[in-house]
């Protein structure tokens, strides 16, 4: 396992030839978690084993997957990290496809499901061609616009090996729904049944002047999720890892510009390498996102701020306590113009922050807060729209 990233891309398709050669796996580089015979390595959760295995070559987008399947009560075999690059063009899907057949011979996986950021097509059909081959069935969660959420993608995977969907938790905002009830989900002192909200609520005052999405992530597949979300219902979202070349921004820049361009939408992964370099991910530090938290609550543009908040045995040990009261400054900031912050706070049950009394802490401060992050892109996406900030 490497979890560093920031290693050359000719070293990494080396490393995993001489470990084919081998018949080993190489995770990684940049593989930030990993579930190996119940043992977690890297960020990752305290899950019980079950039928399931994960390929991933995203970390955050594994932890979503595996902590909606907890949520509902079920397992995972393993989860094998190959890297955010493994399913690029350069590198081919070399450790995926190593990691599909070490799994294919597992017997108690019943199920796989590889994720990915949005992969190299050719990349992409070659493993589905791969998978095709083997005993074991292989559900595909792919991001990119027209491929299955990662919501969905767990609720597919709890379908196929025979086990309910729940109604996943929510947490409303304790300002504008009273105490900060959990709602959904199997376990637990959520009250079950009650769907999450799918009309955005008017705001407290005037709405912001033009109605900007923000969307600041640690997580930079959860980033991408909300991206393709928002971008079919909104339009461009420009971000540090676009998902078009010409919506690419300065992540160091202001998130609006004045001009024409100051009610753009905008979304910034700074768990990226450029971010990261030389300070620690923003799942343990999170003192950059709390800077940019509050310049892009004071920018007038801002209409609605998406957070996401990964729980988790390496992660910042409580880190609503820091989020929930720079959430109660950037709204009380505002004045009498409300200021939705909506959160996806991605955790397990027995996770060592506590998974209710950390959403209980991020609603009471003001927050909307979703277990599910496709969830929470599709509510800011709603507030916007109502705001009138869409296409």
């Amino acid at each position: 396992m490497i979890f560093s990233d920031n290693v050359p891309v000719e070293q990494e398709v080396w490393l995993k030839d001489c470990a084919a050669e081998r018949g080993l796996l190489v995770m990684g580089p940049d593989c930030g978690t990993a579930i190996v015979s119940g043992i977690g390595l890297g960020f990752s959760h305290a899950v019980p084993s079950g039928p399931i295995g994960v390929v991933a070559a995203s970390g955050t987008g594994a932890q979503q997957v595996v902590c909606l399947l907890d949520a509902a009560g079920a397992g995972v075999s393993a989860v094998l990290g190959v890297g955010g690059r493994d399913l690029s063009d350069a590198v081919g899907g070399r450790s995926a496809r190593a990691a599909l057949a070490a799994l294919d011979e597992d017997p108690a996986t019943e199920l796989i499901v590889l994720l990915s950021k949005p992969p190299a097509p050719a990349v992409a059909a070659d493993l589905r061609s791969c998978a095709a081959s083997l005993t074991t069935a292989v559900q595909f969660a792919l991001i990119g616009p027209g491929q299955p959420d990662l919501t969905a993608a767990a609720e597919a995977a709890l379908r196929a090996t025979g086990q309910d969907v729940p109604d996943w938790l929510t947490w409303p905002a304790a300002a504008s729904s009273g105490p900060a009830v959990p709602r959904g989900g199997t376990d637990g002192p959520a009250e079950t049944g009650a769907p999450p909200p799918t009309v955005p609520r008017p705001g407290t005052g005037p709405p912001a002047e033009t109605g900007a999405l923000r969307g600041l992530f640690a997580g930079g597949t959860l980033c991408d999720e909300a991206m393709v979300i928002a971008a079919d219902r909104l339009g461009p979202i420009y971000s540090n890892i676009p998902l078009r070349p010409d919506w690419r921004l300065d992540p160091h820049a202001p998130g609006a510009p004045s001009g024409p361009g100051a009610a753009r939408h905008v979304m910034i992964d700074f768990g990226d390498d450029e971010l990261t370099a030389g300070r620690p991910h923003p799942m343990i530090d999170q003192r950059l996102r709390l800077d940019r938290l509050a310049a892009e609550a004071a920018d007038p543009a801002t209409a609605v701020i998406m957070l996401d908040v990964v729980l988790g045995h390496g992660a910042h040990p409580d880190p609503a306590a820091e989020l929930a009261p720079a959430i109660a400054a950037a709204r009380a900031g505002r004045g009498d113009r409300d200021l939705p912050v909506v959160v996806s706070l991605i955790g397990a049950r027995s996770d060592p922050q506590g998974l209710t009394a950390q959403a209980v802490a991020l609603a009471a401060a003001g927050a909307d807060v979703f277990a599910s992050n496709a969830q929470a892109a599709r509510f800011a996406c709603d507030l916007v729209a109502r705001i009138g900030g869409g296409r």
